[in-house]
């Protein structure tokens, strides 16, 4: 490109000066002289403009090639944990948040009611992914925790006591129900695990969960410690740490 560009500079520059050169070169004495000058010098003039015209053509295609690119570009996110399934409005939180990245409101507020057209009422969160070119992608994430938990009960908010102050109480059956909705986004992958984690936020929002205790001896397992796989000392450990035989044969 740059020695395009170069070459583009350079042949102008000849054509102008001879194209300059042209009117003395006319005044000579012989006149096919005069004519033959002109003639190269026209031709040499249009040359130039043809290979300019030739170089800002590639440079204009580079440029677009470039924009196309920059337009996928993701430029940030937004995360809107209190929104309503199928009700959403420009008012707050979602006009202010989506607005201040130029996104369209109304547009935004239609798609999103499509999305949660079978979850009207129902708390919704979603990521909102910004690209460059002012559109988006939105991406719908399972209710709170807590709020499928309240709702479980009939409770509008948790305790402002953990511990002391209980405002429901819900089974195991309920608590795996709700373990199951939230297993997508969880940072687990098995359902007993997802269960433990949601019974800590419902400990936290003093939800009582009754049968836990008998679910937790036997669905979950303690898992042993080194002790009382190996003993004491270091020659009843699995090879190379010990002499005992290699872990997959242990």
């Amino acid at each position: 490109m740059f020695l395009t560009r170069l070459v583009a500079l350079a042949l102008a520059s000849y054509a102008a000066q001879t194209f300059l050169a042209a009117p003395a070169l006319r005044a000579a004495p012989r006149a096919g002289r005069a004519h033959g000058s002109s003639r190269e010098s026209s031709g040499a003039f249009a040359l130039a403009v043809a290979v300019a015209g030739a170089s800002c053509g590639a440079a204009a295609a580079g440029a677009r090639r470039k924009t196309a690119l920059r337009a996928v570009t993701e430029v940030a996110t937004v995360k809107l944990a209190k929104i309503t399934g199928g009700k959403a409005t420009p008012a707050p939180p979602v006009g202010p948040a989506i607005g201040a990245f130029g996104l369209n409101i109304a547009m935004f507020v239609k798609e999103y009611n499509a999305l949660t057209a079978d979850k009207v009422g129902e708390t919704c969160p979603c990521i909102v992914h910004v690209m460059s070119d002012k559109s988006f992608k939105i991406e719908l994430k399972t209710p709170l925790t807590a709020t499928l938990l309240h709702k479980a009960v009939g409770a509008q908010k948790g305790s402002g006591k953990a511990g002391t102050d209980i405002i429901g109480t819900i089974g195991i059956d309920k608590l795996e129900e709700i373990a199951r909705t939230k297993l997508p986004d969880l940072n687990c992958e098995d359902i007993s695990r997802a269960m433990k984690i949601v019974h800590g936020t419902a400990v936290a929002s003093g939800i009582k969960v009754e049968g836990y205790e008998e679910w937790l001896e036997t669905a979950v397992p303690k898992p042993k410690t080194i002790m009382e796989r190996y003993g004491p000392g270091v020659s009843k450990l699995p090879a190379p740490w010990g002499e005992g035989p290699p872990l997959e044969e242990a």
